[in-house]
C-alpha cells in the first residue's frame, strides 16, 4: 500500500499536478520518514528510478529550496546521500514543524553519527574472518534502527532479576548496589539502554561496529543517559580486557560468532563469581521458517544487496502454497532492510536445541535459572505444574516440541556459576 502510494505521489509530480499534492505534504513528509527508517525496503521500478534520478538533478540544480520535491524524493533517497542537498537543507529552517523533523532525521541526524564514530574508543583489532564479516554487514546496515526508548523506573539489580526468573527467586546480595554491566553485542544501543533499569549501574555497551556505536551513542545522548559507555571491540578480544562484571547480558551475538562456546567461555572469564549472565541464542525447532527462508535465497542466488533484498521479498510474496515461507509475512524484522538482513541474510548463523545448551550449560558449570518471558512461563506451569521453579530443560525441551513456535524470537535465558564446594 505504501509503495503503491509512493508511485503515485511522484507521477503526480512529475506530471506537473504539484497543487494536488501540496494538500498530502504532511502525509508526504510522514512517508519519507517511514521510508527512511525502513532503510527504503520497498521495491522501486526501473521507471521510478529514472525519475528519482531526474528529480535528484533538478533538485540539486535549483538555487531554491523546493520543499515538496524534497520531500518526495527523501521517499526514495535518504537526503545525506547528496552533499548538495546536504549544504542547502543544514541550516535551512522551514514554517513547517514536520519538515523541520524531516531534516534533522535524513541529515542532521547521520551527519552527528559521523561525527561521533572519532570519539569510541578501540579495544583491539578485529583478527577473527567471521568476525570481519559480521562488522562489515553491521557497518553497512547498523541493527536494529530505533526512535524511542523507554525509561523504567530504576531498582536494585537482584529485584529486576527476579521479577524475570519468577517463579524462581535469588536471595538479596550488597554485591549488586553499584553492579557493573556489560552488554556483549549492544549493536545500537537500544538493549544497552534497558539495563538503566538496574539501580546505580555502570554499563559498558561493546559491539564489533563503529557505525552500530554511533547510533547508540547518539541515541543514549538524546535520552539522557549519563552512566553508559561504549566500546568498540570484537567479544573474542575482551580475554584482555581486565575487567570483572556482576552483570553480563548477550542477547542475539554468540549465534553469529564463528564458535559460539568461544566467545561464551570468554564472557565467564569476565563474569564475577557471584556474577549473572543473560544469554539469547537462535532455536533451531522454531526457527524453521528462517532455514527455509535461507534455503530460498540460496536457491536463487539472491546477494546480501539493497537490491536482491527486495527481489527477495517480491519473490516470496509469490511463494503462497509455501506455509513455511509466508509466516515470514508476521515477522516485524521483516519490513525493513537492516532487519530482513539481520533475519534472513546473515553472514554467519547457528541455532540450538535445548538438550544442546543443556550439555552446554552442563559442561561450562553453569546452572539455569529461567528463560525470561512471563507468557511462555505461565503455558509451561499448566502442562507441567509440578516443575515449580519452571526450570527442567528436559520439560522445556518436551514444551517446545509441542509448541514449535514458543522461542520464535530466541531463547533468552539467565544463568550463573555453580559455586565450587
Amino acid at each position: 500500500m505504501l509503495a503503491k502510494l509512493r508511485y503515485e505521489i511522484l507521477f503526480t509530480l512529475v506530471d506537473s499536478n504539484q497543487n494536488i499534492l501540496e494538500g498530502h505534504f504532511n502525509f508526504i513528509i510522514s512517508l519519507a520518514e517511514q521510508c527512511f527508517l525502513n532503510e527504503y525496503v520497498f521495491a522501486q521500478s526501473k521507471k521510478e528510478i529514472n525519475h528519482v534520478n531526474q528529480l535528484t538533478n533538478k533538485i540539486v540544480n535549483n538555487k531554491k529550496i523546493n520543499e515538496l520535491e524534497m520531500a518526495i524524493l527523501g521517499c526514495y533517497i535518504p537526503l545525506h546521500t547528496s552533499k548538495n542537498i546536504t549544504n542547502k537543507l543544514l541550516d535551512y529552517k522551514s514554517k513547517n514543524i514536520l519538515f523541520n523533523d524531516l531534516i534533522t532525521m535524513q541529515i542532521k541526524e547521520p551527519l552527528k553519527e559521523t561525527e561521533l564514530v572519532n570519539s569510541i574508543k578501540s579495544f583491539s583489532k578485529i583478527f577473527d574472518a567471521v568476525s570481519k564479516k559480521v562488522r562489515e554487514q553491521y557497518e553497512e546496515h547498523p541493527y536494529p534502527r530505533w526512535r524511542y526508548a523507554y525509561k523504567n523506573l530504576p531498582s536494585n539489580f537482584l529485584f529486576q532479576l527476579n521479577h524475570e526468573i519468577k517463579p524462581n527467586k535469588i536471595e538479596y546480595s550488597n554485591k549488586f548496589v553499584n553492579p557493573n554491566v556489560l552488554i556483549a553485542g549492544c549493536g545500537t544501543g537500544r538493549h544497552t539502554t534497558m539495563a538503566e533499569r538496574y539501580l546505580n549501574a555502570n554499563i559498558l555497551g561493546v559491539d564489533l561496529s563503529l557505525v552500530s556505536l554511533a547510533y547508540a551513542k547518539r541515541k543514549t545522548e538524546e535520552s539522557g543517559f549519563k552512566n553508559i559507555e561504549f566500546l568498540h571491540a570484537d567479544i573474542l578480544q575482551l580475554k584482555n580486557l581486565n575487567r570483572k562484571f556482576d552483570v553480563i547480558e548477550c542477547v542475539g551475538a554468540l549465534h553469529h560468532m564463528k564458535d559460539p562456546l568461544t566467545g561464551l567461555k570468554v564472557l565467564l572469564d569476565l563474569l564475577e563469581p557471584h556474577g549473572f549472565l543473560k544469554l539469547g541464542l537462535y532455536s533451531e525447532i522454531s526457527r524453521q521458517h528462517i532455514v527455509k527462508a535461507r534455503e530460498f535465497i540460496k536457491e536463487k542466488k539472491f546477494k546480501n544487496t539493497i537490491e536482491d533484498i527486495r527481489n527477495f521479498r517480491e519473490s516470496i510474496v509469490k511463494e503462497k502454497d509455501d506455509q513455511l515461507l509466508q509466516k515470514i509475512f508476521n515477522i516485524n524484522d521483516f519490513y525493513s532492510i537492516s532487519m530482513a538482513r539481520d533475519l534472513m541474510f546473515h553472514v554467519q548463523e547457528h541455532r540450538f536445541t535445548l538438550p544442546e545448551i543443556s550439555k552446554m550449560l552442563k559442561n561450562l558449570n553453569l546452572k539455569f535459572l529461567s528463560f525470561d518471558d512471563p507468557l511462555i512461563k505461565k503455558e509451561f506451569s499448566k502442562i507441567f505444574p509440578n516443575d515449580k521453579k519452571n526450570i527442567s530443560l528436559d520439560n522445556w525441551n518436551q514444551f517446545e516440541i509441542s509448541n514449535p513456535d514458543t522461542f520464535s524470537n530466541m531463547y533468552q535465558f539467565w544463568v550463573r556459576k555453580i559455586k565450587k564446594i
